[in-house]
């Protein structure tokens, strides 16, 4: 496969896992504040549906980056590889955390425990988001679309 399909399909995998984690990140926030038993059902209930999506943008997101980084030993790319591998850590107990959510509420279980359990998933899904984020501009200086630091 050419290498200028690969980086399409990196940036398109890319943006489908950034949007689906903001999405889910700010429709949790929402429920939360409008404290709408029904909504926070719902919102779990779009956020479980909508996993498959997620789990293969980022799969497809690794499979791509790791061909793209090729056996570079550019500090860029040595640094995003291991920031994914957080990223993998973070995903995995983020989506145990949004299947034991979306049984709690589907089960009425909306309580104090489900509020503990919503802020870890808030605050790993930031710090999910803010991974690829630096990912995303670290992707944007080897592109040449944004400047190197030189110092």
């Amino acid at each position: 496969m050419k290498r200028k399909t690969i980086l399409t399909a990196h940036i398109i995998a890319t943006s489908i896992a950034v949007l689906t984690i903001d999405c889910f990140f700010s429709f949790s926030i929402i429920a939360e504040i409008v404290g709408n038993e029904e909504f926070i059902k719902h919102v779990k209930k779009g956020i479980l549906y909508c996993l498959p999506v997620l789990v293969f943008a980022m799969s497809m997101l690794a499979i791509t980056g790791k061909k793209l980084a090729g056996k570079s030993k550019s500090p860029i790319i040595t640094t995003k590889l291991k920031r994914m591998k957080f990223v993998t850590f973070n995903g995995i107990i983020l989506i145990s955390l949004a299947v034991y959510l979306y049984f709690r509420a589907i089960n009425n279980n909306i309580d104090g425990t489900f509020l503990c359990v919503q802020i870890i998933e808030i605050l790993f899904g930031a710090i999910n988001l803010t991974l690829l984020g630096l990912n995303i501009k670290a992707g944007m200086k080897l592109s040449g679309s944004i400047q190197r630091n030189t110092s």
